[in-house]
């Protein structure tokens, strides 16, 4: 796709108007109605506004010009339930045994396979194929948990030596934002559109601008830099604030509250609580064996994720996020609001009346009706945050852990 589409695309993404990464969409497929990666594009869009019909067609389109476009096989998947719609399972597999696709093809092919599958519950036949997804995709990326592991030694090692306490910057902004952090898959997107159904509460989604800004005024030599950071406190320079405020003015919302959903902030709860003292900060929780299985069973596009394609880097994974939760739980008592999956399923009202209480809102009646938010969503579930709640999705499915987890210790996380 042309550089000066993709960057303009991504400007309109990142602000949220999907409207308008539609409507520049439809006048290039115009001029070129056959442009596969155009009409994935659109496909994608409508996905994430929840018009799952649209998306639909436009996936059926790609595949109608190139049945060989794997990624449109996975979206799918995505949206549908193949025990219900069994029309693709059959291709799917046709496909798979073609000799001249690529590896890349070959992984979107077994993550959809592993979906169809567990839609039939033939889960043994399921975990084969998410197996070798993820197997297949390491070999490409060759990720090393080692990058990740030194990363968070190094900022947990300065975070360890700060004194929180007398270090806030008073910052006076009329916007509040309110922070979900936590691993992918704990139900996240499901507790941002409960908030963001609030009449005063606007959906930012996975906003980039925090860890863009770490780096910009915190990094040296792509490692956080302590004496950056007390420069700025000590100065009570507020630049890092305002900068990340005239990022926020570009989503032209008029509520007062918005969330920033960008799950791995956990990392930066230290930085949040110095410059932005009057923030929320909500933590997503899941049991950590089913979270584990959906991990693995999504194919992320972010090549941070790299560590979700094989079960120990996984465990790895979990086991700091946990270091980290642990200390600022331990750092900032009773100014973090730890919401848990199973829970919420459970005690639906309770739980978001807690969560509305923990972020200063009155009760809005809007919050029980969130599968019914317009908003964006833009992350794997946006199909599953716009169905109402369902308890079935808490149980961990034992034959997939078991299959995919067997070596993994996860009695001492």
């Amino acid at each position: 796709m042309d550089k000066d589409l993709s960057k303009n695309l991504d400007f309109f993404r990142e602000k949220n108007d999907l409207d308008e990464v539609i409507k520049i969409l439809l006048n290039k497929k115009k001029d070129n109605p056959k442009n596969l990666d155009l009409i994935f594009q659109l496909a994608g869009a409508y996905r994430s506004l929840g018009n799952f019909d649209a998306a639909l067609l436009n996936y059926d389109e790609i595949l109608s010009y190139d049945e060989t476009y794997t990624a449109a096989y996975r979206m799918i998947g995505t949206i549908i339930n193949h025990k219900k719609n069994g029309k693709y399972l059959e291709k799917i597999e046709k496909i798979k045994e073609k000799n001249n696709l690529s590896l890349d093809k070959k992984i979107d092919l077994y993550f959809s396979l592993g979906k169809a599958y567990e839609d039939l519950g033939e889960k043994e036949k399921s975990a084969h194929h998410y197996i070798f997804a993820n197997k297949a995709k390491k070999e490409i990326t060759k990720y090393n948990f080692k990058i990740h592991k030194e990363h968070f030694e190094q900022i947990y090692e300065i975070f360890n030596k700060i004194d929180f306490k007398n270090k806030k910057i008073s910052i006076s902004n009329n916007k509040n934002v309110i922070f979900f952090c936590g691993l992918p898959r704990t139900g996240s997107t499901l507790f941002e559109n409960i908030l963001a159904s609030h009449k005063e509460v606007y959906s930012g989604g996975e906003l980039p601008y925090l860890n863009r800004l770490v780096k910009k005024y915190f990094a040296e030599n792509a490692k956080l830099s302590e004496n950056k950071i007390f420069n700025h406190l000590n100065n009570k320079n507020t630049d890092f604030v305002d900068d990340y405020f005239k990022n926020l003015l570009g989503h032209n919302f008029l509520e007062k509250n918005i969330t920033d959903k960008q799950l791995d902030n956990f990392r930066w709860i230290g930085i949040i609580k110095l410059f932005f003292p009057n923030s929320k900060i909500i933590l997503c929780k899941r049991n950590y064996k089913a979270n584990a299985v959906s991990i693995y069973k999504n194919n992320f596009s972010s090549g941070f994720y790299n560590w979700t394609n094989d079960p120990e880097d996984i465990l790895n994974y979990i086991k700091y996020y946990n270091k980290f939760i642990s200390f600022w739980k331990k750092t900032f008592p009773n100014e973090l609001f730890e919401v848990e999956y199973e829970v919420l399923v459970n005690q639906r009202d309770l739980i978001i009346k807690e969560m509305l209480n923990f972020c200063e809102l009155d009760w809005d009646p809007n919050c029980l009706l969130f599968y019914k938010n317009k908003s964006p969503i833009k992350t794997a579930s946006a199909f599953q945050a716009r169905q109402p709640i369902y308890d079935s999705s808490v149980r961990t499915d034992d034959i997939l852990f078991n299959n995919i987890f067997l070596d993994q210790d996860f009695n001492n996380i």
